[in-house]
């Protein structure tokens, strides 16, 4: 060391080397044990591990028990605390906007599986409409802060809406809390766009924030997009959150304004959809000056993989003369006029299905699953008495004489006359019984508080701090939908079921939906506790005496394990490594061959022979107990097993079943939907709100088109609903401003931080993850629905296939979430493969599992009744790699336009439209056969973090590989076994 002038101080930790620059400072750092956040003395360490330091995030939980219900409407709350009437609670204010993009070409290798193609620079046309004055104003500069003028005029325009209740609440004392929160409301207006979030916010994020500023500004974020941005002045939304995935903005306008129904397209003018431009010809703002209409091949979009058609381009030539264009400037603005115009009217036209039920889209979430979830936890909302007098009446004769009655035949003296009855309607009138006392917000809230007490055991609570125990055991044990491939390759004439008969046929088996089946079950309301396990805990779960979770061992007698070898009941999420022990040394060995693409240790959900120290809800457990399976809940030396618990004193009727029955009637044909079921639901059930958003679809569905989204964005809403009760908030981000050097460092180095983004003037936006979380969310809904979901798979499986067909005569191939794929020996299984001593059975039984045919309306209602099984798709072969990776083909069916037969593809995270060369078939089965490997190329847009700009990048990928490790794969690449882990 003495003979080097300058040394480097290096620290070794964990086979890593850290680089010091000030030995001092690292000697007076203290570092937390638990989330290693630095601090320059102990005592600060000190204080900080005593304020529960709990690595990233800081868990607290409701003090008390409590009944789940998220945040209401604070109009409405306003309207009735102050017994307003004849004002509704609406924004009915708002703007829509949408930008546009120059694609200015770029070359950029970025590694060797990803090059970036074109920067997106804000164009200089903006389109901004305006929903009260109807008013739409175009703008050459990408300058958000112009929406400042229509936002005020819109402003006004609900104050003078609102001005009774703005008017009382002055008049009042102790109110500027709430003329506060009322000025705040109003004076924040929506901003709406379609799919903005991912793509018009980040494109000008610098501008946006620039005029916006970064004062008193929240965030919703999800994967790179803004779900929602909220400022004193704005809160600016996208609407791709409340449709169903994979939405275009056109089917979205079609299914709210009906589209076009000119009958000459060509010469159409109506503005009922979407329009056509040559995005990725415009490569500089130049191109817009150009005074000719470019050719049908300038319409080509790489992006896309598609080009418009004839008709589309004799549309545009159309356009061109009728509007008298003379640039593409013109054509620009007629494009982007389309892209804000008849969104107004779409948007309210949504708004009216869930005004239905008094939820205002723009108050009540950002997206579709936090309106869903207010829909299902919907109570009957608290109104207030009014102050006036109510108008006194007569006491009824008829009851006065049943008093008399009554006190005769009790044998007791009465002398209670009519005139004292009468006294006391006219006293008592919004008055307390025994005091006289006037009532008021506080003790109607009280009787209110009480009601939803006296009906604890049929609502839903959330996890309180004392249990809190019990959120951690749940959020361990939480598992999704499986997704499991059984056998690889089946083909008709081709492949053998269980190396017997011929393969013959392919159905692929889809029940209806699950999860609102799984809804119309037994549900876990009232307040979650834990009990000590006791001898004969199994035997009172199945005389259902107790209701719950079980935390025990389960686990397949051997005897019984041929009998699951094919589908293993028990689901769990588990670490899977990939050496020969575990994954069988067939796919080891390919595994290896893979060199530096090889498969890693990896965390998946597997079916499992036995579970250790798992949840399990009682209706699955009973089935687990009833066909053989030994679960033990009770250990010596652990004393950590416990019952997660409702004792079942009665049974009530499941919440949902009328929703399912209604559900159906409407999916099957929503113009003969009978509105008059509503009156029979209580208003303290989920399905009351919910059946009052499908009957709206009796006034929407006006074609094929329109009632497929409609249709999927219900049962989104009913798969939402629940799901957002599961969500992760320990993954939550929270976004701020740095401007300051020195803060934007410390923010850096801070355990929270997640990613930043630097602006041209030099602010940062950090975001980082969420310090300190409320656990209310009823996370026990979730694993109750998942778990059922698992159940009715399981009947499915075991209780009908497998009980009434032999083995040698179906294979299973592939099961998801809500279906099954499955390879028969006869094309017609039902009825020519059951087992003859149980087709009497079977026509006794079979609409317990599939829908109704004996009549035409019988068979419509019921393929959409949830729970049943209706045939998904029927082929003649199947291949399977992996999960959601897999092609059936040779379709009974023939494709109207390719004149083929039809296929049914998965193929996650490949774009089918782009990759149909590598998607085929003989690619397929040449993986299965060959362990042959195909690529991708995916072509889309995001974020670049190192420019802060939007650019269209190109990326190959593996999209068709021979790897698979959810069971071990035998020696013959097709047949499978369970995983023994």
């Amino acid at each position: 060391m003495g003979k080097y002038d300058d040394t480097l101080n290096i620290l070794s930790h964990d086979k890593h080397a850290f680089y010091i620059t000030s030995v001092e400072r690292v000697q007076s750092m203290y570092s937390c044990p638990k989330c290693s956040m630095v601090f320059e003395n102990n005592d600060r360490m000190r204080a900080h591990s005593k304020n529960k330091c709990d690595q990233v995030n800081l868990e607290s939980f409701v003090a008390k028990p409590t009944i789940y219900n998220p945040p209401e409407n604070r109009i409405k709350r306003l309207l009735s605390k102050y017994s307003i009437k004849n004002v509704n609670h609406y924004l009915d204010h708002f703007i829509v906007f949408d930008f546009e993009a120059i694609l200015k070409p770029l070359s950029q290798q970025h590694g060797s599986h990803i090059s970036f193609d074109n920067q997106h620079i804000p164009g200089k046309f903006k389109a901004i409409y305006s929903s009260i004055d109807k008013h739409l104003t175009n703008h050459e500069k990408a300058n958000p802060g112009i929406m400042d003028g229509i936002t005020i005029e819109n402003i006004n325009a609900k104050r003078k809406e609102d001005q009774e209740l703005n008017t009382f609440l002055k008049t009042k004392e102790k109110i500027s809390k709430d003329l506060e929160i009322l000025h705040q409301i109003l004076d924040q207006t929506p901003v709406i766009g379609f799919n903005t979030g991912n793509y018009d916010i980040n494109l000008i994020k610098n501008e946006l924030f620039s005029a916006i500023g970064t004062e008193n500004i929240k965030y919703v974020i999800k994967n790179g997009g803004y779900m929602a941005i909220a400022t004193n002045t704005y809160k600016m939304l996208d609407m791709i959150n409340c449709v169903p995935p994979g939405t275009s903005y056109d089917k979205y306008l079609a299914t709210y304004l009906g589209g076009c129904r000119c009958d000459d397209k060509i010469r159409c003018t109506c503005e009922l959809s979407k329009g056509v431009f040559p995005y990725e010809y415009i490569t500089s703002f130049d191109v817009l000056n150009e005074t000719e209409l470019p050719p049908k091949s300038a319409f080509y979009s790489k992006l896309r993989c598609s080009n418009i058609s004839d008709d589309e381009y004799k549309h545009v030539q159309f356009v061109w003369g009728h509007y008298g264009m003379k640039t593409l400037k013109d054509l620009l603005i007629w494009y982007n006029n389309l892209d804000v115009g008849p969104f107004i009217k779409a948007i309210q036209k949504q708004r009216e299905l869930f005004k239905r039920f008094d939820l205002d889209m723009f108050a009540g979430g950002v997206s579709l699953p936090g309106l869903s979830e207010k829909v299902m936890y919907k109570t009957q909302e608290l109104i207030f008495p009014t102050k006036k007098a109510g108008t006194s009446f007569d006491f009824p004769g008829k009851r006065y004489l049943g008093y008399i009655k009554q006190d005769e035949d009790a044998n007791r003296e009465f002398s209670m006359t009519m005139q004292h009855l009468d006294k006391l309607l006219k006293k008592q009138k919004f008055m307390c019984n025994y005091c006289y006392c006037k009532l008021s917000e506080e003790t109607a809230f009280f009787r209110y508080k009480k009601l939803l007490e006296f009906n604890a055991d049929r609502l839903v609570y959330s996890i309180d701090d004392e249990e809190s125990e019990i959120y951690r055991k749940m959020k361990a044990n939480i598992a999704g939908g499986p997704s499991i491939i059984f056998n690889r390759f089946a083909k008709r004439n081709e492949t053998f079921i269980r190396g017997g008969k011929l393969c013959k046929k392919v159905i692929g088996y889809d029940a209806n939906a699950l999860y609102l089946w799984c809804l119309g079950n037994f549900m876990p309301c009232g307040r979650l506790t834990t009990i000590e396990p006791y001898d004969s805990i199994i035997d009172d779960i199945q005389a259902d005496k107790i209701f719950g979770f079980l935390e025990c061992d389960i686990e397949t007698p051997e005897h019984l394990k041929e009998y699951f070898s094919e589908m293993t009941p028990i689901f769990k999420n588990t670490e899977i490594e990939p050496t020969a022990e575990i994954i069988g040394k067939h796919m080891f060995d390919y595994n290896q061959s893979r060199g530096k693409n090889m498969a890693k240790k990896s965390r998946k959900l597997i079916g499992s022979y036995f579970g250790k120290q798992i949840l399990i809800y009682t209706p699955l457990l009973k089935w687990y107990l009833a066909h053989g399976m030994v679960s033990d809940a009770r250990r010596s030396g652990d004393e950590t097993i416990k019952m997660v618990s409702t004792i079942i004193k009665e049974k009530a009727s499941p919440e949902m079943d009328d929703l399912e029955t209604e559900m159906a009637k409407l999916q099957a044909d929503p113009t003969k939907f009978d509105k008059d079921v509503i009156n029979g639901f209580i208003s303290k059930y989920a399905n009351t709100p919910l059946v009052g958003l499908l009957c709206k679809l009796k006034s929407l569905s006006e074609s094929s088109d329109s009632k497929s989204m409609i249709a999927d964005m219900m049962k989104l809403v009913g798969n939402a609903a629940f799901g957002r009760s599961g969500m992760d908030m320990t993954k939550h981000k929270e976004v701020e401003f740095l401007s300051n050097e020195k803060s934007v460092l410390k923010a850096t180095e801070h355990f929270t931080f997640s990613s930043k983004t630097e602006f041209n003037d030099e602010t940062v936006e950090m975001v980082k993850s969420k310090r300190r979380i409320k656990l209310k969310n009823p996370i026990h809904l979730s694993i109750a629905i998942y778990q059922l979901a698992k159940l009715r798979m399981l009947q499915f499986y075991y209780d009908c296939i497998d009980f009434y067909f032999d083995r040698s005569d179906f294979q299973y191939q592939e099961m998801d979430t809500d279906s099954g794929y499955i390879a028969f020996s006869h094309e017609t299984p039902f009825p020519d493969l059951i087992k003859p001593a149980l087709l009497e059975h079977y026509e006794q039984h079979k609409y317990e599992w599939f829908p109704r045919d004996d009549t035409t309306e019988n068979a419509s209602f019921d393929r959409r009744t949830p729970g049943l099984f209706k045939e998904e798709f029927r082929c003649n072969a199947m291949v399977s790699l992996s999960s959601k990776n897999y092609i059936c083909y040779l379709g009974d069916e023939i494709d109207k336009e390719t004149k083929k037969p039809k296929m049914k593809l998965s193929a996650k995270g490949v774009q089918k439209s782009r990759n149909g060369d590598v998607l085929t078939p003989e690619n397929f089965e040449a993986v299965v056969k060959n362990r042959t490997t195909f690529k991708d190329t995916n072509r889309g847009f995001r974020l670049c973090r190192e420019t802060n700009s939007m650019i269209t990048y190109t990326q190959m990928k593996t999209s068709l590989n021979y790897f698979y490790d959810k069971r071990r794969v035998l020696e013959d690449g097709i047949t499978t076994a369970p995983l023994d882990i």
